[in-house]
């Protein structure tokens, strides 16, 4: 890549300076891993990293995606119309409110139905239309690897895609993403090997390739006088038959250690053995990298036991035959929330598994070996079943002459998705520069921007929220004197109508940016009075039912209305107000986190005063208006302008500035620089608001 830039210092600009879906891929061995640690440590953003197994979620230091989203199992059919955000308790709402990078690890594994609920989820946690709600993905992984488990819950999903993977999901169909790939190989050096490896990765398997691989066949009788090698099979039963002929095999007394688990940490996450049977002269492997610096071991090397006691286990490494005391070694089950200041998404452990990093390695599955390397392996790819198992196993090896075949490998063992070979054949062409991460910003902020003068969101919440209504209403009768179509037209017509229009006829134009800050700064005016209006309009239902007679759902639904108004004000105010799309996102996922949910009987706090104030609809936007100016200033409420003199603002209803600056403490100063805000919410109040178009 002729950039300028390597793709690892690519990948960390692109996180820093927008906000766009990446998918980091790059063959066996290229560093993917390394990276994500980096990026871990080195981008600010509130960030969480998900998989879609539990043990890779544990190696990744991050949790499953199942778990972080509160996902069904089984399939889950897009475009279903469930109000997904509504069934997540606050605490979860409140991080993902907060979130702003979600990092997926291992993506091969993940189907289009899992990418797109969490889409969905997103979007309807954040009020946002964008792609994710806004949140930005970074999807690690190569799809020439394992792929997701999908044959079973086809005949459902089959109707929706045209694939199972990742990128056939319907948001990455939709919206652009951006592929980086890692090309340097870390893992071998023998140019000639890594051809051939790049050959199988891609499926092209001729007579020519397979020669050289197959001269490292060995009989039965041969491999059986082999020493230090590991065993790649396809199946678990394999593995597991392997493993416990060996170890029962060996003359030496047994030893068992068992690992002390602590609070929440399934055993399907258990990242080793819960009970660690060992003999001398087990060959075994480690299962952790060693994080103290001195890095004696690895993930994937293996050694030879020669002591054991009960509290230690001394091994000697097969590649250099030094001799090991090992230490037990911790794992933490992660959890995401949020810190005590609700400002920064932290890292909590919610269990502990405390184990020796070791297992039995005699045997082990392609599967559990993806991101391990071996000096020598035994592979045994004959009864392959899934798309990449070859390749996989075939890459564990830093070199050809360490590989030792039970079967020659035929054609028919290789087996590629001809659907990722096309895919990834598109999506590395023409690979990301700095001037595409120049276009990609600009991507960014136009997406925000437009974000903010998109309602659907909103619209499609009022619909859900009006049916609750309909429920809870006494009588048709009652339904109307909440005056429903008038609120239905305000949503669908005043709102998203209007809005769509604008961001078609306006925002899709280039323009200079003062021109094009004159006409958000003009739409902003126009939509900020009738959401105002609609707040209170809101409240004055709520107000009007019998509160102990409503159920959570109907709060749920409220909570979910009024808080999407809330946070798109405070994406209007900053689109007016702030020069950065990160600087918008962040003002309006601090207004949206802030929203303090209704439960039954909940009335809003009153004072004498507020009781005799005339048009307290009115006085309402009024007071909503001054606390998001104050919040955006950084200044207390009180200074910008007393209730006193918004009551009487609400009381005479001022239709000019010099009305306005003859009201008693507002004067002229306050109505230059708050002049327009203040006229334009008293005309929409008296039904006069300006028009967009």
């Amino acid at each position: 890549m002729e950039t300028g830039i390597n793709v690892q210092d690519l990948v960390i600009k692109f996180l820093e300076e927008c906000n766009v879906p990446l998918f980091l891929t790059g063959k066996a061995g290229t560093g993917k891993t390394t990276l994500l640690h980096r990026v871990k440590t080195a981008i600010t953003k509130n960030l969480a990293v998900v998989a879609p197994t539990a043990v890779a979620a544990i190696n990744a230091g991050g949790t499953t995606i199942h778990s972080f989203f509160q996902m069904p199992i089984g399939p889950l059919p897009p475009n279903s119309g469930e109000p997904l955000a509504l069934r997540m308790s606050r605490e979860k709402m409140l991080v993902l409110i907060k979130l702003e990078l979600l990092i997926i690890d291992e993506i091969s594994m993940v189907r289009a139905d899992t990418l797109d609920h969490i889409d969905t989820l997103l979007r309807q946690v954040k009020g946002s239309a964008q792609p994710f709600g806004g949140v930005q993905v970074l999807m690690i992984g190569d799809l020439f690897q394992l792929p997701p488990v999908w044959e079973r819950d086809w005949p459902i999903l089959g109707r929706y895609y045209k694939g199972p993977y990742f990128f056939n999901s319907l948001v990455l169909q939709k919206h652009a993403f951006f592929t980086l790939e890692l090309n340097e190989v870390y893992r071998q050096t023998d140019q000639a090997f890594i051809s051939i490896l790049n050959e199988i990765r891609h499926g092209q398997v001729s007579a020519e390739l397979l020669e050289p691989l197959n001269t490292q066949y060995r009989t039965e009788k041969e491999i059986g006088t082999l020493q230090d090698y590991v065993i790649l099979s396809t199946h678990v039963q394999s593995v597991d038959r392997i493993n416990t002929q060996r170890l029962e095999g060996l003359d030496s007394a047994g030893f068992v250690y068992k690992a002390d688990v602590t609070g929440d940490f399934s055993a399907d996450a258990y990242p080793a053995e819960a009970e660690l049977s060992l003999k001398v002269g087990a060959q075994v492997m480690f299962v952790k990298n060693d994080l103290s610096g001195k890095k004696q071991y690895f993930n994937g090397r293996t050694a030879r036991v020669t002591a054991l006691q009960e509290t230690s286990i001394q091994v000697t490494f097969l590649d250099d035959h030094s001799t090991f005391e090992v230490l037990k070694e911790t794992w933490q089950n992660v959890k995401f929330a949020l810190s005590a200041s609700e400002k920064k998404i932290d890292e909590t452990s919610a269990g502990s598994f405390t184990q020796y990093p070791l297992r039995l390695a005699w045997a082990i599955t392609i599967h559990k070996s993806q991101g391990l390397t071996f000096d020598k392996a035994v592979i045994d790819v004959a009864s392959a079943f899934a798309a990449g198992q070859t390749y996989v196993a075939l890459s564990r090896c830093r070199t050809l002459d360490g590989i030792i075949l039970q079967s020659p490998i035929r054609p028919e063992n290789v087996k590629t998705d001809p659907t990722i070979v096309a895919f990834m054949t598109a999506a590395t062409q023409g690979p990301p520069d700095l001037a595409t991460l120049a276009e990609a910003k600009k991507i960014s902020e136009f997406n925000v921007i437009s974000d903010a003068f998109n309602f659907k969101v909103l619209a499609d919440a009022w619909a859900g929220f009006k049916e609750e209504l309909e429920k809870h209403a006494e009588s048709p009768g009652s339904i109307s004197a909440f005056d429903t179509a008038g609120i239905t037209n305000i949503f669908a017509s005043e709102l998203k109508i209007v809005g769509e229009r604008f961001i078609q006829k306006e925002l899709w134009e280039d323009l200079p940016r003062t021109v094009l800050q004159e006409r958000i700064n003009a739409a902003a005016a126009f939509f900020q009075p009738k959401l105002t209006g609609l707040q209170t309009r809101l409240e004055q239902i709520l107000l009007q039912l019998p509160g102990s007679e409503l159920e959570s759902e109907f709060y749920n639904r409220y909570n979910y209305l009024q808080s999407g108004i809330r946070q798109k004000l405070a994406m209007l105010h900053g689109a007016v107000y702030f020069p950065t799309g990160a600087e918008i996102l962040l003002y309006a996922q601090n207004a949206l986190a802030a929203y303090k949910p209704v439960f039954k009987n909940w009335r809003p706090k009153t004072t004498a005063k507020d009781a005799e104030v005339d048009n307290p609809a009115l006085y309402k936007a009024l007071l909503d208006w001054r606390a998001e100016t104050a919040q955006q200033k950084g200044t207390p409420e009180y200074s910008l302008i007393s209730e006193k003199t918004l009551r009487e603002i609400a009381k005479k209803l001022p239709k000019t500035f010099s009305q306005l600056s003859a009201i008693k403490n507002f004067g002229e100063q306050r109505a230059q620089e708050y002049g327009d805000a203040v006229l334009r919410m008293v005309r929409e109040f008296l039904g006069e608001g300006d028009t967009l178009f």
